[in-house]
């Protein structure tokens, strides 16, 4: 059943949000790589990994990502991957070592990979087939704007909260957009 189309509209804001948040877990390593260095005391090949664990996991859930979104259907998956998210952003932000660091980026990578199949479903069932490449492309469009977020803006937050503010932030976010989207 579709809802209205004010509600529609309001719905795939807050799916659209998430993309974008989607996008700057994506990017923010590189935006504080100087700070994550220092802060794990590391170097460039190790923060490559940690950047990378997100891209592996993301990659590998998105066939599972298809069945759950068409069995749970988009909203539980939307709010779980939000909640997970949340966890993975916290447990990277208060992280001790690479080691949690590592495990955190793994689990907002896990929880950000739902957001983008749900938002195809959703844009699949609720609009008009002739709508569908318009509406995927702008909400494409729209989650590239989270990679802008974690370039210079990222790194100017960055030095008033610090990294690990900033991402705590992030978690917060990340749960509350798994709310909005329940």
């Amino acid at each position: 059943m579709k809802p209205p189309a004010s509600g529609r509209t309001l719905a795939m804001a807050v799916v659209i949000a998430a993309y974008v948040l989607s996008f700057f877990h994506r990017f923010a390593p590189a935006g504080i790589a100087q700070d994550l260095a220092a802060a794990f005391h590391t170097s460039a090949a190790s923060l490559g990994v940690l950047a990378a664990t997100y891209f592996y996991v993301y990659t590998i859930m998105q066939v599972p990502t298809g069945i759950l979104v068409d069995t749970l259907g988009p909203r539980r998956i939307l709010l779980l991957g939000g909640l997970m998210a949340g966890a993975g952003s916290a447990l990277f932000a208060l992280a001790p070592d690479l080691d949690a660091a590592l495990i955190g980026r793994t689990l907002v990578g896990l929880g950000v990979s739902v957001v983008f199949i749900a938002m195809l479903k959703l844009i699949a069932v609720w609009y008009d087939e002739r709508r569908f490449a318009t509406l995927v492309g702008l909400s494409m469009l729209l989650g590239n704007l989270g990679s802008v977020l974690a370039g210079t803006p990222l790194a100017a937050v960055a030095q008033v909260v610090s990294w690990r503010g900033v991402f705590i932030g992030a978690a917060v976010l990340s749960v509350a957009l798994g709310i909005a989207c329940w």
